[in-house]
C-alpha cells in the first residue's frame, strides 16, 4: 500500500507521482458472463449478467466507481490515452452531466473488509445505479483483488442480439466524498455479440474440446485470437489466479458465418469445464473481448457424490448441518462456507473425510453444528468439497431463516426489484410440488418434486405472482404473494 502524496513534494514532482497512483489501479480480466435477456425492443434489451476485473490494490481505492456506455456514445470525460487519462494531478469526479448516456453505473464501498454496494452516487445523487445482486472480492497472490458481481441488470440501448461495443470506465477515490478520482482506468472495450461459440463440448472421454466460433459482426472476415482456461475451482467466472491455461493464445480467423476451433485438455483437468476468452483484432470491434463456458461431459467419476444435505436452525445462535455422501474417490474433506446475505461466502470450519485414503463406495453420513450463528436474516450455506490434490467442486445452497423469523415460507428480497428471488421453505425435510401463476391464473413456471429447502426463481417481469406450495408428505398447502417491481 502507498502511503499519500505529501505537500512538501516539489510541484514536478507531484505530477509525475499522480501520475503514477493512476496507473496502480489499473483494472484487468474484465469479463461479462451469463448473459440473459428479459426484454427486448426496437432499440433496447434488458439484461441480467455476472461481471468480474480484477484491479490493483492501492490505498486510493476506498470508493470503486464504473460507467458504462455504448462505444459510440462514449465521451472520453478523462481523456483517455492508452487505458489511462491524459490529466496530471487530481481529477474531480465526473457527474451527471458528465455521464450522459451511460446504461451501467454502479458503486463500491472498498474502504472495509468485505466490499459493499453503494446505493448512491456521492459525487452527484441525480446518477442512479443499477441493480445488482451480491458481490464478492478475492485477495490475489499479487496483492491485487478479484471482484466478482453477480446479478447485474442493465437495458442495453440496442435491441437484443445486435452487435455493440461497450467501453467502460473505472475508478476510485479515497476522499470521504468520492469528490476525487485518484486513480482511473479508462475505455475499456468489451464486444457484444459480435461472437459467439456454439455447440462447445469439453469430452474427457477422448480428452479434447470442440466449440463452434460464429461471427455476427456483419463484416466479411472477423480475426482475433484465444485463450482457453480450465475452470479449476469450479465457481463459472474466470481467475487468471486460480485456473489454469490449457491453450495459450491461438489465432482465430473467420470468413464468412463460422469457423470450428479444437484442442486437447491435460489429464489433470479432466471433469471441469473451461472458458474460452476470446480478444478481436480487427475491424469495428478490435479489442474487444468475450469469454464463453464449455462445459465438460463429466463422463468420469466425479470425487464425492452427495446423497443428500440439509441445514436446519436449532436455536438462536446454532445451526445444524447434515449431509451424506454414496460414494468419495480422492477426497481429502468439506470446507463448510456461509454467506450472512454481506454478499461474501467465509469458511466457517473444515470437516475431513471420514473414508480410508480418501475413498469409499458406501454411504458415509457427516454433520456439523454452526454455533455462532445468531443472524437475524437469511444465511446460506455450502459445502466446498477438496480433493487430495486441491481441486474442488461445491454442493448446492442451502437456506436457514433467523431465530425470530417467522412463518413457513420466507420469500426475499420482496418486492423484487431485479426480477430475481429467493424462496426459503421450512427447515423440515420434505417433498414439494410448487406453482408460480400470475394474477390472470396463468401458470408461469412449475417445479415437481423438489427435495431441497431453497429455491431461486428469475427472469420475472414486472407484476404480481402467486406462489403455490404442496408439502407431499404432509399434504399441506401454502400461497405467497411476490411482487416484482419495474427494472
Amino acid at each position: 500500500m502507498k502511503t499519500p502524496l505529501r505537500y512538501l513534494l516539489a510541484i514536478s514532482l507531484m505530477g509525475l507521482a499522480l501520475q503514477k497512483t493512476n496507473a496502480q489501479c489499473s483494472v484487468s480480466d474484465v469479463l461479462i458472463q451469463n448473459i440473459v435477456s428479459t426484454q427486448s425492443t426496437a432499440n433496447s434489451c434488458s439484461a441480467t449478467f455476472d461481471l468480474s476485473f480484477t484491479m490493483e490494490t492501492n490505498n486510493g481505492n476506498k470508493f470503486i466507481f464504473l460507467h458504462a456506455w455504448a462505444e459510440s456514445a462514449y465521451p472520453d470525460f478523462f481523456k483517455c490515452v492508452n487505458g489511462l487519462p491524459s490529466h496530471n494531478g487530481t481529477i474531480q469526479a465526473p457527474t451527471a452531466s458528465d455521464l450522459t448516456g451511460t446504461f451501467l453505473n454502479i458503486g463500491i464501498d472498498n474502504s472495509g473488509d468485505v466490499p459493499v454496494l453503494l446505493t448512491s452516487y456521492p459525487p452527484d445523487a441525480g446518477i442512479t445505479f443499477n441493480s445488482v445482486a451480491s458481490i464478492t472480492s478475492t485477495l490475489l497472490p499479487d496483492g491485487s483483488t478479484f471482484f466478482v458481481l453477480t446479478g447485474v441488470t442493465a437495458t442495453f440501448p440496442v435491441a437484443c442480439g445486435t452487435p455493440f461495443l461497450m467501453a467502460l470506465d473505472f475508478w476510485s477515490s479515497q476522499a470521504a466524498q468520492a469528490q476525487n478520482a485518484q486513480c482511473v482506468s479508462c475505455h475499456r472495450l468489451y464486444a457484444i455479440n459480435y461472437l459467439t461459440a456454439t455447440a462447445g463440448l469439453a469430452n474427457c472421454a477422448t480428452l479434447t474440446y470442440t466449440a463452434t466460433l460464429t461471427n455476427l459482426s456483419g463484416e466479411a472476415t472477423l480475426t482475433g485470437n484465444y485463450v482457453v482456461f480450465a475452470d479449476v475451482n469450479g465457481d463459472g467466472h474466470l481467475s487468471t489466479v486460480a485456473d489454469v491455461i490449457i491453450t495459450d493464445t491461438a489465432q482465430f480467423t473467420i470468413t464468412g458465418a463460422s469457423t470450428a476451433i479444437t484442442g486437447t485438455i491435460p489429464s489433470v483437468n479432466i471433469n471441469q469445464d473451461l472458458l474460452l476468452v476470446a480478444t478481436i483484432t480487427g475491424g469495428v470491434a478490435n479489442g474487444g473481448t468475450v469469454v464463453i463456458l464449455i462445459p465438460s461431459t463429466l463422463c468420469a467419476p466425479l470425487p464425492v457424490t452427495f446423497k443428500s444435505f440439509n441445514a436446519t436452525r436449532i436455536n438462536r445462535t446454532s445451526v445444524a448441518l447434515k449431509w451424506e455422501t454414496a460414494t468419495e474417490t480422492n477426497n481429502s474433506g468439506f470446507a463448510v462456507q456461509r454467506n450472512m446475505g454481506r454478499g461474501i461466502w467465509e469458511l466457517v470450519a473444515f470437516v475431513p473425510t471420514q473414508a480410508l485414503d480418501g475413498n469409499s463406495s458406501s454411504s458415509l453420513a457427516y454433520a456439523f453444528s454452526d454455533i455462532d450463528n445468531s443472524s437475524k436474516g437469511i444465511t446460506q450455506y455450502r459445502i466446498r468439497q477438496v480433493d487430495i490434490d486441491g481441486r474442488s467442486k461445491f454442493s448446492e445452497i442451502r437456506s436457514v431463516r433467523g431465530f425470530e423469523q417467522s412463518g413457513k415460507i420466507i420469500v426475499y428480497p420482496n418486492p423484487s426489484n431485479d426480477g430475481r428471488v429467493n424462496v426459503v421453505f421450512d427447515d423440515a425435510e420434505g417433498t414439494r410440488d410448487v406453482m408460480l401463476m400470475d394474477m390472470s391464473g396463468r401458470m408461469v413456471k412449475q417445479w415437481k418434486g423438489v427435495t431441497g429447502n431453497t429455491l431461486q426463481i428469475d427472469n420475472l417481469i414486472q407484476g404480481m405472482y402467486s406462489l403455490k406450495v404442496f408439502n407431499r408428505e404432509t399434504g399441506e398447502q401454502n400461497i405467497q404473494k411476490i411482487v416484482i417491481n419495474s427494472r
